[in-house]
C-alpha cells in the first residue's frame, strides 16, 4: 500500500472514529450547607493602662495586676503614676489611677452597672475605688455606667501600725448590661 491510500485510509479512519463516539457529558451534583447559629447577648471588661496611671500587668486583658513594688511610708521611691499621701500620724496610701473598659454585643443597653469585691477579706488596710470602700460584700462603683472607657482611681491605705509585710489581694470587678 502506497503513502497515498495510507493516508485515505487513516482519514476515513479518523472520520469513522469521530462519528461513532458521543461527545461525553458533564455529570452535576448539588448539595447545600444549613447554617445555624444562636447568638447571645455579650458584655466585656477589660483593664487599661491610665495615661496617668501606674503601668498595669496585663493591661488589655480581663485579668490586670498593680504592683507597687517595695514602697515605705517615709522615703523609699514611689512608683511612676503613683501618689504616696501621709495622713496626719495614722496612716499612708498610695494612690493611682486606671481604665475599666466595658463593651456590650448584641442586645439593646444603654448603660451598665460595675460592682468590686475584694476576694479576702483585710481587716488591716483599707481599699478604696474612688470614694468607695472595697470590702467582701459587693459595692456598686456606677449604676448607670457608660459603654467605653472609665477612669477609677485605686487607693489603698496603710496603718503606721501595721506590720512590714506583703500586701497581696485581688478585686474582682463585675459589669451588668441594664
Amino acid at each position: 500500500m502506497n503513502v497515498r491510500h495510507k493516508l485515505i485510509t487513516l482519514a476515513l479512519l479518523a472520520i469513522a472514529v469521530s462519528f461513532g463516539v458521543q461527545p461525553a457529558h458533564a455529570t452535576v451534583a448539588t448539595g447545600t450547607v444549613a447554617v445555624s447559629a444562636t447568638v447571645s447577648a455579650s458584655v466585656s471588661l477589660t483593664f487599661v493602662t491610665d495615661g496617668s496611671g501606674i503601668l498595669l500587668g496585663g493591661t488589655g486583658t480581663s485579668a490586670a495586676t498593680i504592683s507597687f513594688g517595695a514602697v515605705q511610708a517615709y522615703g523609699g521611691v514611689v512608683p511612676a503614676n503613683v501618689t504616696k499621701t501621709l495622713n496626719g500620724t495614722t496612716n499612708w496610701s498610695l494612690t493611682t489611677p486606671f481604665d475599666v473598659v466595658v463593651q456590650v454585643a448584641n442586645q439593646t443597653s444603654s448603660n451598665y452597672t460595675l460592682t468590686a469585691t475584694l476576694q479576702s477579706t483585710d481587716a488591716t488596710n483599707s481599699w478604696d475605688i474612688g470614694a468607695t470602700a472595697i470590702t467582701t460584700t459587693p459595692a456598686t462603683l456606677t449604676s448607670v455606667g457608660t459603654y467605653g472607657s472609665t477612669s477609677y482611681t485605686f487607693k489603698l491605705t496603710i496603718p503606721f501600725s501595721a506590720a512590714a509585710s506583703t500586701i497581696s489581694n485581688t478585686i474582682t470587678f463585675t459589669a451588668t448590661a441594664n
